[in-house]
């Protein structure tokens, strides 16, 4: 909260310093066209100023708003997590820049269950509170989005398999010790994959994610597995 506020501060304060800035120096050139330099009063300066202020905050609040629009754009309603589209554009991305990243899949243990049982609103609630913990958790640079459903993922930059691994056993011993909407037992799966810079695309990485999660869930859920590595 306070590093948003403090950004907004920012924002405004450079809004306003250029706009004063200009409407200050228009305004003196123009008063030298009119009056002799030596007849110039500090209160002629005032008009100026004002309207260098109002238009400074005017231009902060459009900028503010431009990044609250953008933020609309690719997260995701409920959870506040990045949205799929913006997920799927960086991992297109990372993929293409031949960078060295690995991604963990996240699938919460019985989410229908959850939803037959407690109602979609207590499903929906469980979705935001899993979102927070592995926001929570998370290193700061790591992308966090919803996959879709009740299914999430994170692109960890700069992370081979066995730290991703580490990474989402952490998540998982996290998210099973958490306190939870209606006091419900909730686990995830975990699946682990590093993109192999050369062979890899975006795809074929997400399909070894995929198959890495699947098998946690078929072995017992609440459980993290990663890929195998190449021999």
């Amino acid at each position: 909260m306070l590093f948003k506020e403090l950004n907004t501060l920012h924002i405004y304060l450079k809004s306003i310093s250029a706009w004063l800035a200009f409407t200050c120096i228009v305004g003196y050139f123009q008063m030298t066209y009119t009056f002799e330099i030596a007849n110039l009063k500090p209160y002629y300066f005032i008009a100026p100023g004002v309207i260098g202020l109002l238009f400074g905050i005017m231009t902060g609040r459009i900028i503010l708003l431009n990044h609250k629009l953008k933020g609309f754009s690719i997260r995701d309603p409920l959870t506040h997590a990045f949205n799929h589209g913006y997920y799927k554009q960086i991992l297109n991305e990372w993929s293409n820049e031949k960078a060295t990243f690995s991604l963990i899949l996240i699938d919460i243990d019985h989410f229908k269950n959850v939803n037959d049982d407690y109602g979609h609103k207590v499903g929906d609630d469980v979705l935001v509170r899993v979102s927070e913990l592995v926001s929570e958790t998370k290193r700061v640079y790591d992308v966090f989005a919803r996959h879709g459903g009740e299914e999430f993922a994170l692109v960890t930059p700069r992370t081979e398999l066995k730290e991703a691994y580490d990474i989402a056993l952490r998540l998982c011993k996290v998210i099973e010790g958490a306190s939870m909407p209606s006091d419900i037992k909730v686990t995830c799966s975990f699946g682990v994959a590093q993109f192999r810079v050369g062979s890899d695309t975006a795809d074929s990485l997400f399909e070894r994610a995929d198959k890495a999660l699947y098998e946690s869930k078929n072995n017992g859920r609440n459980k993290v597995t990663k890929e195998q590595p190449v021999s």
